[in-house]
């Protein structure tokens, strides 16, 4: 007995250590950050056509990225979220946006050189800020404004949607909700209300009617295609899919026809606003 007495402590010893990293280390395991020197800043502010950006919240902090200019004095522009680890210099530098779009990369509260702390609701917050920003420059086309989400930042793109005028949405790797994917990655856990950032895409997206190009990997192994076709099948505006055999979470970008279906998905917004 005293052996099963034993056993018994360590099995709730190790449930409530897990309980504890998930639920309640949940800022620290989703809002990884990420760094951004001195030097990388100087480096990327020489980049060719390349503005630095600063766009103060009304609470306050300062939101640092970028704008990819283009090649036409009234530009279309994407605006980009990342994924959860993402520095935004990064994605502007590996992305390959057509010659006469603009892009706009602002790192979210904490990340690179922005000031504050993020949450759900600040996200979104933000969201609305960059895109009045973005809306109200006298080089940018306002209505062709597309925004661009991957992983956790499919959640941004897909609120600016819901409560702004895009022309268009393009989702990589989304969530339909993160409870749900908790709740499928630690199904012994209770979730629910303990999850304070939920990020609930797939409900969004029954309100939004703009096009949307939906992004997966087969072996995405962070969120599993079928959280991304839940939310792709709730869309209520025309839906484009691609499907990427092989590809994982963090290496989409590498298929040809990863670009391939962003670039014909851009164009199709340019020649129908």
């Amino acid at each position: 007995m005293k052996i099963l007495g034993t056993a018994f402590i360590i099995i709730i010893l190790l449930y409530g250590f897990q309980a504890w990293t998930v639920l309640a280390n949940q800022e620290e395991l989703l809002f990884e950050g990420a760094q951004l020197s001195e030097d990388r800043l100087q480096e990327v502010n020489n980049i060719p056509e390349t503005e630095e950006v600063l766009i103060d919240t009304e609470d306050g902090e300062t939101l640092h990225g970028w704008i990819k200019q283009s090649n036409e004095e009234l530009s279309p522009l994407l605006i980009y979220f990342g994924g959860n680890g993402e520095e935004a210099s990064q994605a502007m530098e590996s992305h390959s946006l057509p010659e006469n779009w603009a892009g706009l990369y602002i790192n979210y509260r904490d990340y690179g050189k922005s000031s504050g702390t993020p949450s759900e609701q600040k996200l979104f917050e933000d969201s609305r800020e960059i895109f009045d920003y973005a809306a109200s420059r006298k080089d940018i086309d306002s209505s062709r404004i597309v925004v661009m989400g991957r992983s956790m930042g499919t959640a941004s793109a897909a609120h600016l949607s819901l409560t702004e005028q895009t022309a268009g949405t393009i989702l990589v790797s989304p969530y339909d909700t993160r409870t749900r994917l908790q709740q499928e990655r630690f199904p012994y856990l209770p979730h629910g209300t303990f999850i304070r950032h939920p990020f609930e895409v797939s409900e969004m997206a029954e309100e939004i009617n703009s096009p949307l190009l939906g992004i997966t990997g087969t072996d995405d192994e962070v969120i599993p295609p079928s959280h991304s076709y839940e939310t792709f099948s709730k869309w209520s505006g025309p839906v484009t899919t691609i499907e990427l055999a092989g590809y994982h979470h963090n290496n989409l970008q590498q298929s040809p026809l990863f670009w391939e279906g962003i670039h014909s998905f851009l164009s199709d917004i340019s020649s129908n606003s």
